[in-house]
């Protein structure tokens, strides 16, 4: 019976498990300004979250699509803030809440050029644009550029947005397709404004109850962002979807025009006999000597 007792009281003395949660980064499309500041947000946010759900949380970023679509396989994350044209090309994940850059779920993009080249001038150049695991090509002819101008260059993944401005300040690449609003380097300039597409969206992994995706979506309302991610606010994952609708290339094709014909039964038999003419007898006779 004493044995019982102590037992017990071990049990109450030992805390509760908390609730520990990792959260990844992975939108190379999100202008950081250096990979520190990526660091750092994911760690804040990783932090806010584990608080905020009564336990412990750490953030963990990640620069190769490969790399993070094996840490969601092994069942390494919990919680991600990753980019909507990615997510778009994938499944299996729950959307939490939108991103905000400057108080805004979606931004504007922009293709980018040095020495004042013209859309004309781009052809056979390299244009490069943030990696979003494989898709970059169709990202940027269908997504941004709704089908037209396929051919005219050849689209190559940077690693994220600031390695593709980089690479055009330093003679790297002739043009980028980046997020608007980046400090731009001495002579790289816009060449053409793109469509607005939604920002990195935070997602939860696995089975996801309506209680802890509440609870997951209210942490990240409170959270207090950098100059890049400024906050979150609720979202049932309409802008990924968007993007996801986009990536298939429309097919352009010509008016198809159907004649108003009314045909009537006089107009059909008008002009046509239908008496049997009658063959002589005479006609099936044999002559014979």
């Amino acid at each position: 019976m004493r044995l019982v007792l102590v037992a017990a009281l071990l049990a109450l003395a030992v805390p509760a498990h908390a609730d520990s949660v990792t959260v990844g980064l992975f939108a190379p499309s999100a202008p950081f300004a250096s990979t520190a500041s990526r660091v750092e947000l994911a760690t804040r946010l990783g932090d806010h979250l584990g608080k905020a759900l009564g336990g412990t949380g750490t953030g963990k970023v990640y620069a190769r699509a490969g790399d993070f679509a094996a840490a969601v396989k092994r069942g390494d994350l919990a919680v991600a803030l990753v980019d909507a044209g990615y997510l778009a090309r994938t499944s299996g994940y729950t959307v939490i809440a939108a991103s905000l850059a400057h108080g805004d779920a979606d931004q504007t993009w922009q293709l980018i050029a040095r020495g004042g080249l013209k859309l004309a001038d781009l052809r056979g150049k390299r244009v490069l644009v943030p990696s979003n695991g494989g898709h970059e090509t169709d990202f940027v002819l269908n997504v941004l550029l709704g089908g037209g101008e396929r051919g005219l260059f050849e689209v190559e993944a940077a690693p994220d947005t600031a390695s593709a401005v980089a690479a055009l300040g330093l003679g790297k690449a002739d043009a980028a397709v980046v997020p608007a609003g980046v400090e731009l380097p001495a002579g790289v300039s816009k060449l053409l404004a793109l469509p607005a597409l939604a920002t990195p969206v935070l997602v939860a992994f696995g089975a996801v109850s309506s209680a802890r995706r509440a609870a997951l979506a209210a942490a990240a309302s409170s959270f207090k962002g950098d100059a890049t991610i400024d906050g979150f606010r609720d979202s049932d994952g309409d802008g990924v979807r968007a993007i996801a609708r986009r990536f298939s290339a429309t097919t352009k094709r010509g008016p198809f025009l159907v004649p108003a014909v009314r045909l009537l039964v006089g107009d059909l038999v008008e002009q046509r006999k239908f008496t049997i003419e009658r063959t002589p007898p005479t006609a099936f006779a044999v002559g014979t000597r």
